[in-house]
């Protein structure tokens, strides 16, 4: 078998290529629990095969007791008619998305949101989902929509558990400000923003009876946590997360293009190291069970300047963002034109790999950088971005963080520092002459055939190779890389032959990228790949 953009070298030669290297084996189709999704029924790409669809408690509740889904349906027919599946955003809490007649019956206040930022591009109205009479009528509509049937149709492959926010008026945060100022003006308590949030689970639980696995909670704690003062609101929805995981639910993170959150995520059980690698517990049933793992991926190009800066920086954050929805597992991402338009073979590769685990895998690979994020004592220093294979400083591989990137200021970032590595580098100086790579077991369990993908920057006067051992445990060399020094990235393909993980390296690792000197091998990515790899 051969990759779709590469050749296999023999044992003793190496093909070296200027530039990234995502290719994978040829007629690679993704998973069908996967997806790139985008809102209504724009399908800019070939790439796009989920139309996100709005269910507005409005256009389905027109009159009391008068529900209407032929709208919704129509809308799931042409998707299905043009060959895509949906996803369900039933909504009801912005202005536009509320009954009038519930408005009127109920003289329910509207709330003009405070922007997240004064440059923010729109301006939110909504209405209270703790309000009484909108609970209970939203529930009504709710318990209308489980039996309508929509949520069991194979076209819906998941429905948001929408909830309130200042930010687009239906995901799940609030910030000081909107609890103090709603707490004066619309009645807010903690209490009833607890009993608003329980019943919008439940009537979501309750309507993707037996489909479970499509819903999607959207956020990763109680709300208000931290923020002094409120500290009632955190207790009361404390819980409401584990309440939907434990009775079936997926989860939807929406902050994978900041970067660099979720490091530390109790849903997705991402969490770090000691030493400050982040680590995945793949065993928790939104791995294992395969329920709905997705993000947004979307916010790139002009529009999001007045987040994200200068756009000519935003290839840099996709392609770190991109990364990090295939290192925590995820199978379905919202993207945007703006998306496609950076990296385009690594969003085919990301495409193509995202929903997989460790059985149906064609590779792993360790991306070698290293970022700081905020802790709670100082900064918190992590490194690489992982999936079934790491790389660990062990003794005589001690690496050094290297090739730094400025950017614009994240949320995450501790105070001055704006910037991160994005490689990391041998260190013969200091009698450290490589870098030391271990494979999951799960996926590298017998020894196979294995083609080794390097990219490097060629930034000194140096040879490197591979150290690895071979059927048996003995140990083998690839053929050497050469470089000229002439600064660029470049991608070296290795044939390996049989590859054995069997941990005959320093600390029980498995094979080294060794340099062999004068300088040093300053490394980005990591990628190995099975040669004899079929699609299930």
């Amino acid at each position: 078998m051969c990759l779709s953009v590469c050749v296999f070298a023999a044992n003793d030669k190496v093909v070296v290529a200027s530039a990234r290297d995502w290719s994978l084996p040829a007629g690679m189709q993704p998973v069908p629990y996967s997806g790139f999704v985008t809102w209504g029924t724009n399908r800019f790409s070939d790439k796009i095969t989920v139309f996100g669809i709005i269910v507005p408690w409005r256009l389905v509740n027109t009159a009391p007791g008068v529900y209407d889904w032929k709208p919704v349906l129509q809308s799931i027919e042409r998707a299905r008619s043009g060959g895509m599946r949906v996803g369900l955003h039933v909504k009801g809490v912005e202005r536009a998305m509320v009954p009038e007649w519930v408005l009127s019956k109920y003289s329910v206040p509207i709330i003009d949101v405070r922007p997240l930022q004064e440059n923010q591009p729109w301006r939110l109205q909504i209405v209270p989902p703790w309000h009484p009479d909108v609970m209970r009528e939203y529930a009504k509509f709710l318990e209308e929509f489980g039996n309508s049937g929509i949520p069991q149709m194979p076209e819906v492959v998941y429905g948001y558990i929408h909830g309130i926010s200042p930010s687009r008026g239906e995901e799940l945060f609030l910030r000081p400000v909107d609890i103090d100022e709603w707490e004066k003006t619309a009645g807010l308590t903690p209490d009833l923003l607890a009993q608003c949030l329980k019943l919008r689970l439940d009537g979501m639980l309750k309507a993707f009876r037996s489909v479970e696995h499509k819903l999607a909670w959207m956020t990763g704690g109680p709300l208000a946590a931290g923020q002094k003062g409120h500290e009632e609101y955190a207790r009361q929805t404390d819980g409401l997360m584990e309440y939907a995981l434990a009775h079936g639910a997926g989860w939807r993170s929406g902050g994978v293009d900041f970067q660099h959150t979720l490091f530390r995520s109790k849903p997705l059980g991402a969490s770090l190291t000691p030493d400050g690698y982040c680590v995945i517990d793949e065993t928790l049933p939104i791995h294992a069970e395969k329920r709905f793992n997705g993000d947004e991926n979307e916010e790139y190009g002009k529009y999001w300047e007045w987040r994200f800066g200068p756009v000519e920086k935003h290839d840099y954050r996709h392609r770190i963002s991109t990364l990090r929805t295939l290192q925590l597992r995820q199978n379905f991402q919202y993207i945007s034109p703006a998306t496609l338009q950076f990296n385009p073979e690594l969003n085919e590769y990301a495409r193509l790999t995202q929903g997989r685990a460790t059985g149906n895998s064609p590779d792993a690979w360790a991306y070698l950088r290293e970022c700081a994020i905020r802790g709670e004592r100082g900064p918190l220093i992590v490194k690489n971005l992982e999936r079934w294979l790491v790389q660990r400083d062990v003794e005589g591989s001690q690496s050094v963080a290297w090739q730094r990137v400025d950017r614009h200021p994240l949320g995450a970032d501790p105070p001055g520092r704006n910037w991160d590595f994005d490689a990391r580098r041998s260190d013969r100086r200091n009698g450290q002459d490589g870098l030391a790579f271990k494979l999951d077991p799960k996926f590298w369990p017998a020894t196979e055939p294995a083609v080794l993908k390097v990219t490097y920057t060629d930034a000194e006067k140096t040879s490197w190779q591979v150290e690895y051992s071979g059927p048996g445990g003995g140990k083998r060399a690839s053929a050497k890389v050469t470089g000229n020094v002439d600064g660029q990235r470049k991608t070296a393909t290795l044939d390996l032959g049989p590859l054995s993980a069997a941990g005959a390296f320093a600390a029980g690792t498995d094979f080294r990228i060794v340099t062999l000197g004068p300088g040093d091998v300053t490394v980005t990515l990591v990628r190995i790949l099975k040669v004899n790899w079929r699609e299930q």
